[in-house]
Parts: structure tokens; C-alpha cells; sequence
């Protein structure tokens, strides 16, 4: 079986490269059984006839699922928000689908869908450190990140990552409340380490985040949601679940990942869609 993984993104390559993401440990995993050939930003173009399953990363909308539909092989995408798009994903074998409320939405149109997420927990565990960050919210500034909307803390609140083109107000109002920003590109080792400072991780988007919180709970944190995301709470719900016959319940949430969302199992269910 030979399997290309896409991604076509503009700065896959800078981000791809040091990386250390759920995906790309489950790629790495899935390496160990059958050969991946990455294919990052304008090289995605550039795919051989070859291949007997693409595996894309990308939304229902990506121009690049046109692109590929007449290709003969068997195809799958990591769809990372809403179905917006069905006719595009009509295109695929297998949709795998980052929470449940996507795969919910996925099988209500009749699609093939898989839940299929998970993150790097060799990487993402906590080392003990002193905790000296209240709350800490990784992310980039964007109005639906709403960094706006937990800006009231102030200083007990450390907010990192670039900002986008609608960000700069969400960036302003932190500012102005004295919330610690710092603005960049940064290296999973700081994302990594101040999670491990972190007394409590504070998530305020709107959609998406399933990646934040896995990190989180990786690390041993219990991170504070919105009801009305629903894909970051469907975690905390699975977690609760899981959880009722445990004591000290904030301590079981790195046992919670790594039974349910590690990158050996990550690539157990992208090997569901491969070959069932």
C-alpha cells in the first residue's frame, strides 16, 4: 500500500518541519506499516500517479479536492471543520473526522465518516515544573479565537501565538487589560513547557480547538471550555464519562488521552479507513 499525505497549506513547510502535532505522530506511527510520502504547499501538485491512498488534511472547501478527485486511488480526508462543503467531500472513500459533533453531521449526510484525532503524548506530558502561570491560552489571534473574551484576567492570563488579519482588536483589548502576550512562531518545546506552568488552560474559541485540549489533558490539565463550542466540550463530556468510577478526577485526564487518543491509536483509525 503506498500512501501520500497532503497537506496544501502556504506555510506547511516552516510548521511541518518542526512540528509536533498528533497528525505527525500518528504519521510517524503509521510510517512503521506502510511508506507516507509527505507532500506539503505547492508540492501537493506535484503527486505522482503512484499511490494507492491520499490521505489529505484540509476543510470541505480546499480547492485542492477538485484538483484530485479523478485521481484513481482510494482517498481520505482529515476534515477539520464543519461539512460546509458537501459535494467537495462526495469525492472521498473516507471522511475521518476530528470530534463528534463532526462525525454526527459527516453520517447525517450520508457520508462515510470515521472519528479519527488524537495527540502526541511521548511529547506532550507534564515534567513537574513550578506552576507559576494562572491561566495560559495558546493560540492564535483571531476573532474566533475571542482571546477578547477572557481578556477580564489580565495578568493571570498568558496568551501566545502570531495574529492574524482579523486578530489585531482581539489583540488590542489583551493589551489594554494587561494580559502577558508574547506574538510569534514558537517551537513545541515553549508551547510544551508553559502548559507545564500553566494552573489551568482557558479556551474561549468559538469552534475548533480539539488540539488545544488534547495538549492539555496530555499534560495532565483539566481545560475550561464554552458550552456552546461544541467540539471542544464533546472532549470534556467523553472525559466525564469515562471518568465517573475515578477519584481525583483532574488526575486522570493524561490516562483519558492515553487510552483514547495517543498516536498509536490516532493511526489504528486512519488504518480503518485505509483499508477497510
Amino acid at each position: 500500500m503506498k500512501i501520500a499525505f497532503l497537506w496544501n497549506f502556504g506555510q506547511a513547510k516552516e510548521i511541518f518541519n518542526n512540528w509536533r502535532d498528533g497528525l505527525r505522530a500518528a504519521l510517524e506511527e503509521l510510517a512503521k506499516i506502510n511508506p507516507v510520502d509527505v507532500y506539503l504547499a505547492e508540492d501537493c501538485e506535484r503527486v505522482s500517479n503512484k499511490y494507492d491512498f491520499l490521505l489529505f488534511w484540509s476543510d470541505s472547501n480546499d480547492p485542492i479536492i477538485d484538483r484530485f478527485k479523478e485521481y484513481k486511488a482510494k482517498k481520505g480526508l482529515i476534515l477539520t471543520t464543519d461539512p460546509h462543503n458537501i459535494e467537495h467531500l462526495k469525492n472521498y472513500d473516507i471522511i475521518y473526522c476530528e470530534s463528534d459533533p463532526i462525525y454526527q453531521q459527516v453520517r447525517a449526510h450520508g457520508l462515510r465518516g470515521l472519528r479519527a484525532f488524537g495527540t502526541d503524548t511521548n511529547f506532550y506530558q507534564p515534567l513537574e515544573v513550578k506552576k507559576d502561570i494562572p491561566y495560559f491560552y495558546p493560540a492564535t489571534f483571531s476573532l474566533w479565537k475571542r482571546q477578547s473574551k477572557i481578556a477580564y484576567l489580565g495578568n493571570k492570563l498568558t496568551c501566545i501565538g502570531t495574529v492574524q488579519p482579523d486578530g489585531e482588536e482581539e489583540l488590542k483589548v489583551c493589551r489594554d487589560n494587561g494580559v502577558n502576550i508574547e506574538i510569534g512562531y514558537f517551537p513545541p518545546e515553549k508551547i510544551r513547557d508553559y502548559y507545564d506552568r500553566a494552573n489551568h488552560v482557558i479556551i474561549p474559541a468559538i469552534h475548533g480547538s480539539e488540539r488545544t485540549v488534547l495538549e492539555a489533558m496530555s499534560m495532565g490539565l483539566l481545560p475550561r471550555v464554552i458550552g456552546e463550542n461544541r467540539r471542544t466540550y464533546s472532549y470534556l463530556q467523553e472525559f466525564f464519562d469515562w471518568s465517573m468510577k475515578m477519584e481525583n478526577l483532574g488526575k486522570w485526564t493524561r490516562e483519558f488521552v492515553l487510552g483514547n487518543y495517543s498516536p498509536e491509536i490516532y493511526a489504528k483509525n486512519l488504518l480503518k479507513g485505509i483499508y477497510d
